[in-house]
């Protein structure tokens, strides 16, 4: 991959070495072949495993440092999760590491939320500020009055075990933004989430999950090798032609929101010409009779009605993908922040793959393996017993309590219900740029007695906190131990590569700081080098902590492993033991034991609907001011299908004005017919208010301004695409307004 050496720079770069050459004489320069003589001698060498932090694909890294600087960043081949493979973002970590534009040492505000003004502060004082910030908000209202906020981490288990044990049950993660519904409904049908074998199917279907583009180890790579050059069938169901659809050998602009049924659709045709795996269903599965009476009414007629999808190749594609079962999957993808009904689409999809006896099969939907990992001992606190302020426990009884449902949180923060929250603390991550309607939690965040963010870089979210405390970039600091489980599970260590360039710490080290001034230190009274040798113990390999200091990764010998939980007698990890194509948890919660499919809200003449989406050159919100990547991606367009835009006489390029029912942003228009004529896409991450992101800042417009506040019924999942906008053209007079 590119690390952003574009052609200009090789040709300048080869003009000033011509210009330095024939200049050295008069200069009293040495000859150019003396000084690299000289300087190879001096120059020392070194390769550090580590693992990637640019995303959450965790892939293995080796550093290559030289004279105290990374040079290079490879991917580590050892890890069969990152395949030898090492994509853009990954190799732009070096880019994070040299930012200029990196928090270099604790700011303390020193004006009004958003003005800008701060103030360098001495870690001792930032500290000593937080914790009695925190304190006066705990003796005042309760620790529950302090929310704790953070995305996935090597370091987040720090920052949430510091949440709890400071007394509140308001720990939220990026989940409900983000996999939620895809995790309750696979759980809620097999009893644990799998991963899909895309090396080794034959046919494969995937809705919007855009793999070619938005990039998923080892997911990607297997599906290039598996789809591409094995010539396993894709089908792919997607509003925009991205770059997956260009690759798939049948791309269907379905309509969005229907993906449910096209799903019942096929599930109907499967049953109704029994290609179902008959003795699979006997025998490991729950309600296949209440499910087959179920489908009835989901004919290929009716679905192309909604999906606009031919009744023929639905029954046409059921019937390939049935017949090449068990070596076939309707892959789920990871972000499912789609629709307010979004987890009957992942359980449709759960179920449709159940029937084909696709499950533990090699090119089927296999249940992850795992590696053990030891586990430090420590004092334990006492767990918070007050009601969580989402009230998820009975507004979303059957989703991840420990997840929390962030929108749900959000609402009733602003309402002051069921208590008052007034501090907020943010662990990498930026609720300003990923949740919904902008507007909303900007206002969150100025109603907050005390906002402290703990990240590498002045994000939206920091640019409004009262303290920023900086954490050193992942090359500078060592983490935890992390297993990723998988069909080829592995164990990743991320160490220190080199020393922090500027007054930063680690996340434990903020926690532990915090921790002893709040007379928590106790429960964090250990180091990370302790922490990593109790987690190493269990690996069965001579020397755990030195052979993972050395190879960066540890992978068991004979994975994959296909087939444990066929065995005779073996109990899945449901109510019943059995895969549940009926539920009754979820008729017991009031919701629906099987998927009913509701159709999407109808586009209103002259509206369009908003679809979001990835590209592999940026990560979310938390990339956009990374040089290298900017240059591959600089800013954001407005895709518009040809036939809308030539009514609105919006051309290529013109300025345009999107606007819902929470905001209106403005951005040049792209206008392609790999779009559907109903809807526009945007992509994600752009638009920053930080002036401290100077690449981003200012810089396209952000999704997060137009976005309507919905979420999934059963999960609390964010609902990202049940926005309606209206396009305009922006006027020449207005550009200047």
């Amino acid at each position: 991959m590119s690390r952003g050496v574009t052609r200009r720079r090789v040709l300048a770069g080869a003009a000033a070495a011509a210009a330095t050459a024939a200049l050295a004489p008069q200069l009293g320069c040495a000859p150019v072949a003396r000084r690299r003589r000289a300087a190879a001698t001096a120059t020392e060498v070194r390769r550090v495993a580590t693992a990637c932090e640019l995303c959450p694909n965790k892939c293995a890294v080796l550093a290559v440092v030289e004279n105290g600087r990374v040079k290079k960043l490879d991917p580590n081949p050892l890890s069969p999760k990152s395949r030898g493979m090492l994509c853009a973002r990954g190799n732009a970590a070096i880019k994070a590491l040299y930012d200029p534009d990196r928090v270099k040492q604790p700011l303390i505000r020193a004006g009004a939320r958003g003005e800008g003004r701060w103030r360098e502060a001495t870690w001792d004082e930032a500290l000593d500020f937080t914790a009695e910030r925190l304190r006066r908000i705990k003796d005042e209202y309760g620790p529950e009055a302090v929310l704790f906020s953070s995305t996935e981490g090597f370091q987040e288990e720090f920052f949430k075990n510091f949440g709890l044990a400071f007394g509140s049950p308001n720990i939220l993660r990026h989940p409900t933004l983000c996999l939620a519904s895809v995790n309750l409904a696979y759980s809620m049908t097999f009893g644990t989430v799998p991963s899909f074998d895309l090396l080794n199917a034959r046919y494969v279907i995937m809705s919007g999950a855009n793999r070619f583009e938005s990039i998923i180890t080892p997911d990607t790579m297997d599906l290039i090798e598996g789809a591409m050059n094995r010539k396993a069938k894709l089908v792919y169901l997607d509003p925009r032609f991205t770059v997956t659809a260009a690759k798939a050998d049948e791309w269907y602009p379905i309509r969005p929101g229907t993906d449910l049924a096209f799903i019942l659709a096929m599930l109907h045709v499967i049953i109704a010409e029994q290609r179902y795996d008959k003795e699979f269903v006997a025998t490991r599965c729950l309600g296949f009779d209440e499910l087959a009476a179920h489908v009835e009414r989901y004919t290929p007629a009716w679905a192309e009605a909604e999906t606009e999808i031919p009744a023929a190749a639905i029954v046409r594609i059921a019937r390939e993908f049935a017949d090449a079962a068990p070596r076939a999957v309707y892959y789920a993808g990871r972000r499912s922040s789609w629709y307010v009904h979004d987890f009957q689409m992942r359980r449709g999809q759960a179920i449709l793959n159940a029937i084909v006896g696709n499950w533990d099969r090699e090119g089927g939907v296999v249940p992850n393996s795992r590696i053990a990992l030891g586990e430090l001992l420590f004092l334990p606190w006492d767990e918070p017993t007050t009601e969580r302020v989402d009230e998820i426990a009975t507004r979303f009884p059957l989703a991840a309590k420990g997840d929390g449902a962030f929108l749900q949180a959000r609402e009733n923060v602003l309402a002051g219900v069921p208590y008052p929250v007034k501090g907020w603390m943010v662990y990498k991550q930026d609720p300003m740029n990923a949740l919904p309607d902008r507007g909303r939690t900007q206002r969150m965040l100025e109603a907050m007695d005390f906002v402290a963010v703990i990240d590498t870089q002045m994000s939206d979210t920091a640019w409004f906190a009262d303290v920023v405390l900086p954490e050193s970039m992942y090359l500078e600091r060592t983490d935890p131990l992390h297993m990723l489980p998988g069909i080829w599970p592995v164990v990743v260590l991320r160490q220190q590569v080199v020393p922090p360039m500027y007054d930063t710490k680690p996340n434990l080290e903020i926690i532990q700081g915090l921790a002893q001034r709040l007379g928590l230190g106790e429960y964090f009274d250990y180091t990370i080098e302790e922490w990593i040798a109790e987690q190493a113990a269990e690996l069965p390999v001579d020397n755990p902590l030195e052979y993972l200091k050395k190879h960066g990764v540890y992978a068991p010998e004979g994975a994959p492993f296909y087939g444990k939980t066929l065995a005779p007698g073996y109990r899945f990890l449901t109510r019943s033991g059995k895969i549940e194509l009926y539920s009754q948890r979820l008729a017991e919660a009031g919701h629906d034991p099987l998927p009913v499919y509701h159709p999407p809200t109808p586009i209103p003449e002259g509206s369009f609907r908003m679809v979001l989406g990835r590209k592999a050159t940026h990560t979310h919100a938390a990339t956009t001011n990374n040089v290298w990547l900017v240059e591959q991606t600089p800013t954001n367009h407005l895709w518009l299908h040809p036939d809308p835009a030539a009514r609105l006489g919006i051309a290529e390029g013109d300025l345009v004005e999107v606007t819902s029912a929470v905001g209106s942003v403005r951005l040049p228009a792209r206008v392609t017919p790999e779009i559907r004529p109903d809807c526009v896409f945007m992509l994600h991450g752009f638009g920053k208010k930080s002036p401290q992101l100077r690449r981003a800042h200012g810089n396209g417009a952000c999704d997060a301004d137009v976005l309507v506040t919905a979420w999934d019924a059963v999960s609390g999942n964010a609902a990202f695409h049940e926005t309606l906008v209206r396009v305009r053209k922006v006027g020449k007079e207005e550009h200047r307004a």
